[in-house]
């Protein structure tokens, strides 16, 4: 991919989301023609041919035209060089939504308003006062703040900084922050993310499936995390920020333990909750 990195600063951002859009529908709908382009980009189709025919200039060896299909189609060796080529960036762009069906979650109050001042003091190195509560302290209290990232736990936005009350680094979510107060921004700040031990530490988090499962359930369960066999076992480990823990064992339902072991489907290995220290 790093090879093509000449080729792809030297096209335009329209141009990127064209060739995505090919790529995407060569990755899961197995062909793409001209129409589709033109459909998806309400362009002539011309255009939609010649942007065809220049993606297969410059990567010649991801795509071949296919003439029962009358589409061009995707080569066995496909390597996409304009999106990550997952599911989830499949579904984003595809026309007909009528296909798919995603679970609603309840939307987290965000104010850009009030994200726009920790944005600039991110970037900026500022320190920034806010007003916050938590559910220990339930009423608004000021606070002065040093942040140096955004995170996101798959359910709620967070702002990683060094809290000058408690004197250490800590998450503040962003919905409990006071849009009617938005932030200041002060003078700089003096506490970094290099500082940020559990920003910087990271953890291997091993998985595998309840122990308690029969093992044709046990394979049903690697199969749905991608899991490898290792001497008879099915494990997965994934490389987690430490200050990012809490929030994968929560969204990953390992933070309890369920009396079903179809309800629980995974567990720690007995080594990694050793070296976790659960």
């Amino acid at each position: 991919m790093e090879g093509y990195l000449t080729q792809k600063e030297n096209s335009s951002a329209t141009e990127h989301k064209r060739f995505a859009f090919l790529e995407l529908m060569l990755i899961w709908e197995g062909c793409v023609s001209a129409k589709q382009i033109q459909s998806q980009f309400e362009i002539s189709d011309r255009l939609a041919e010649i942007i065809i025919k220049k993606y297969k200039e410059l990567y010649p060896d991801n795509i071949a035209y296919s003439g029962e299909k009358r589409a061009y189609i995707p080569t066995p060796q496909m390597v996409a060089q304009f999106s990550d080529g997952t599911l989830q960036d499949y579904v984003q762009i595809i026309a007909d939504h009528a296909m798919v069906s995603e679970l609603p979650l309840p939307k987290r109050r965000i104010d850009p308003a009030f994200v726009r001042p920790i944005l600039l003091a991110i970037r900026e190195q500022k320190r920034l006062k806010i007003d916050y509560a938590s559910v220990s302290n339930p009423n608004f209290s000021q606070r002065i703040i040093q942040p140096h990232h955004l995170v996101f736990d798959g359910i709620r936005w967070h702002v990683r900084a060094y809290c000058e009350k408690n004197q250490g680094f800590r998450d503040f979510v962003l919905s409990r922050i006071d849009p009617a107060f938005g932030g200041e921004l002060l003078d700089g700040a003096d506490h970094y993310d290099i500082e940020d031990e559990d920003w910087n530490a990271f953890v291997d988090v091993e998985i595998q499936p309840d122990a308690r499962l029969e093992e044709n359930r046990k394979h049903l369960i690697a199969l749905d995390y991608e899991m490898t066999e290792q001497n008879g076992e099915y494990r997965k480990t994934v490389h987690v920020r430490k200050a990012m823990l809490m929030y994968f064992l929560r969204r990953m339902g390992l933070d309890q333990y369920h009396q079903k072991p179809e309800v629980q489907q995974i567990t720690l290995t007995a080594h990694c909750q050793a070296q976790l220290k659960l």
